[in-house]
């Protein structure tokens, strides 16, 4: 009997998850999608995720093409950074090395002094 509970759970629970986050905006009807909200003195970038390097004793940098070109932002470590998926494609853990073609993500830094320091990251569903 337990089994088939867990079946029924999660079979109830696989269309949600193949939904993309989506909200309502109350004033025109229409459905949009959810991402992490931008504070205060955030941008974010939409790009490709090409690489992470995670260098002992020294900060993080996550290297994107942006626009067609190479962009490089900095974490002091990885757990500083909140990451979000909203595609089933996104299969952690999250680690060190290359992304292959790249991940499609939107990447939400802040200025600390001369430093594009990283917030979040965001993985989007392929285009």
């Amino acid at each position: 009997m337990p089994l088939l509970i867990s079946l029924l759970v999660t079979l109830a629970v696989l269309p949600a998850l193949a939904q993309k986050p989506v909200r309502i905006n109350p004033e025109t009807g229409k459905a949009k999608s959810v991402y992490r909200e931008t504070k205060t003195g955030e941008t974010r970038v939409e790009g490709l995720l090409q690489r992470v390097e995670c260098p002992r004793g020294r900060p993080v940098t996550f290297t994107m093409r942006v626009n067609d070109k190479p962009e490089k932002y900095e974490s002091a470590r990885l757990a500083d950074v909140e990451f979000v998926s909203h595609t089933l494609d996104f299969q952690g853990p999250f680690g060190c090395g290359g992304r292959g073609a790249g991940d499609r993500v939107f990447l939400t830094w802040k200025a600390t002094g001369k430093t594009r320091t990283v917030v979040a990251v965001e993985f989007l569903p392929r285009q």
